[in-house]
């Protein structure tokens, strides 16, 4: 495969995990922020900024630049466009089915009355946008063989998904941290004693369960409980849950491993050091070495997977012309 094909295929995964996570983070906060106090609106939008990534910008409208902002690269409508054209420059390599899929999302997002829509009915256009995410999941998951297009696809999904999830457990833990003090309900302190969350905690945490699309299934394994360090352990370390970061960075090694094909290499290497280093934790652990540490520790390994996996698959030749991914 030619090695912008693949680059061109990772990064779709990525945009459409992005596009997904977007809409979902935006809806949550929205809706959450309805009968909220202005102060409160702003430092949430601004909490919001940070787990996307995105510069906040004082003057702007949060929902309609996340959302409907072609300027910025983190919106769920730059996201949308550039998915689509990365998959556009590889239909030969997906099926008719996922690019038809794709192409109406984008062409629904480009009709002339988003703008009133994301005004008067945001619900209804998120919930469209993440339904038509899973969509496109599902109808990649049934119609493309398991070849290394699929690979590279379910790989970029996948780091982006255990990325976006860190950054949320980081934000939200440092507000929290900055509001009761270091170890004061945060769940396991130098003594490893676990404290009991505060009022506030708990709609927090909520929250960040919301935004991983994973309180449902956090209720069903702990369903008297909102303390911190149950929410950080089964977001970072559950090894069934699709959004946790253990259960994403297994993913992209197995995606890896497949890719290198018993080739030496880099990538497999980080990315097995990061999942390891989830694996073979247990989060009292997490919390006696310090909770953000470990978290910026963790989004440093995953920095170094990207350039691995950059300099190993998608590295263009210095004249210009592509080369192919080596194969046995």
């Amino acid at each position: 495969m030619l090695a912008r094909l693949a680059e061109n295929l990772f990064a779709a995964g990525r945009d459409i995990e992005r596009t997904e996570a977007t809409a979902r983070m935006v809806d949550i906060t929205y809706h959450s922020l309805l009968e909220s106090p202005s102060g409160e609106r702003s430092d949430s939008w601004g909490q919001l900024h940070e787990v996307l990534g995105i510069a906040a910008q004082s003057d702007a409208d949060p929902l309609a630049r996340l959302v409907l902002d072609r300027s910025e690269p983190g919106s769920v409508l730059a996201s949308v466009t550039r998915a689509r054209e990365h998959v556009r420059s590889v239909r030969e390599l997906v099926s008719t089915e996922l690019w038809e899929v794709i192409n109406d999302l984008h062409l629904t997002l480009a009709t002339s009355g988003l703008a009133r829509e994301v005004g008067e009915q945001p619900y209804h256009l998120l919930a469209g946008v993440r339904r038509a995410c899973l969509t496109i999941y599902g109808v990649a998951s049934d119609t493309m063989p398991r070849d290394d297009a699929w690979r590279f696809l379910a790989l970029g999904r996948v780091l982006e998904r255990a990325a976006m999830t860190c950054r949320l457990v980081q934000v939200h833990h440092q507000r929290l941290e900055q509001l009761s003090g270091p170890s004061q309900r945060l769940g396991f302190g130098t003594e490893a004693a676990a404290l009991e969350p505060g009022p506030g905690d708990f709609h927090q945490w909520v929250t960040v369960l919301k935004s991983a699309a994973a309180l449902e299934a956090y209720r069903r394994r702990y369903p008297a409980s909102m303390d911190p360090a149950d929410v950080v352990e089964f977001l970072l370390l559950e090894p069934d849950l699709p959004r946790s970061v253990a259960f994403c960075l297994t993913g992209a090694r197995i995606q890896l491993e497949a890719l290198a094909a018993g080739r030496r290499s880099r990538a497999v290497r980080e990315v097995g050091r990061a999942s390891a280093s989830l694996t073979y934790r247990d989060v009292s652990e997490l919390f006696a070495m310090g909770l953000a540490p470990f978290l910026l520790d963790i989004q440093a390994r995953m920095q170094r997977v990207d350039a691995a996996i950059a300099g190993e698959f998608f590295r263009h030749h210095p004249s210009g012309a592509l080369h192919a991914i080596a194969r046995p």
